[in-house]
């Protein structure tokens, strides 16, 4: 039986969950791979970028700050050696976490299903990959993390970033941009599922749709 790949986008605000979801499923789950937007990131001198002069920095929430080119032929290289899973095979949220004894018993179950299964994973995450449009479509199941200002910001100024952000670049470009890419993506984007940054169900959920459409 020839091999399937099923391709899981997990997007949403920074510091919202995105990057420890992503590394918990490929942790846990074999024949997994994954690819962040995060390597994706143009050298600081190159001149695509976008300069704020107002703040003397870089914009780097945007995607023109990103090679997206190189990562959607990354991931189109892996979907050319596969057969995609159908997409008429997905029925999520068949299930709930009270149908299975323990949160343990899941994350072994699906183990299992997927390691007899001639199904792989690809993990694709990062802050905007649902806002390119060749890869909107590519996806099987689609997830985005949101959190309130506040949080995000709390979050944000504990983390040191290479180039660090300068004084007000969150107000300038981390939340008007999120704002934007979150707008964009309700309004064209169809089938994701929202996440709260501040729960903790997030991994379970996932887990239960993967679970469900291997059946």
């Amino acid at each position: 039986m020839a091999s399937k790949l099923l391709i899981i986008g997990i997007s949403g605000v920074t510091c919202g969950g995105k990057t420890t979801l992503s590394s918990r499923l490929k942790e846990c789950l074999p024949k997994t791979r994954l690819i962040s937007q995060d390597d994706y990131f143009l050298d600081v001198d190159d001149p695509r970028h976008t300069w704020i002069s107002e703040l003397n920095h870089i914009n780097f929430d945007i995607l023109s700050s990103l090679d997206m080119e190189k990562m959607n032929r990354d991931i189109q290289n892996i979907v050319r050696n596969t057969h995609l899973f159908k997409i008429s095979n997905i029925n999520k949220g068949n299930k709930n976490i009270q149908s299975i004894e323990t949160f343990q018993n899941l994350e072994v179950a699906v183990y299992e299903k997927v390691k007899k299964s001639n199904v792989y994973i690809l993990i694709v995450e990062g802050f905007s990959i649902f806002n390119y449009k060749p890869l909107q479509n590519a996806f099987h199941l689609k997830y985005y993390f949101t959190l309130s200002k506040e949080e995000c910001w709390q979050r944000r100024e504990q983390r040191v970033y290479e180039p660090p952000d300068c004084p007000g670049y969150f107000e300038k470009c981390v939340w008007p941009e999120h704002e934007e890419q979150l707008r964009e993506v309700r309004e064209e984007v169809t089938d994701v599922k929202y996440f709260d940054g501040t729960s903790n169900n997030a991994f379970e959920s996932v887990l239960l749709d993967i679970d469900s459409i291997l059946d």
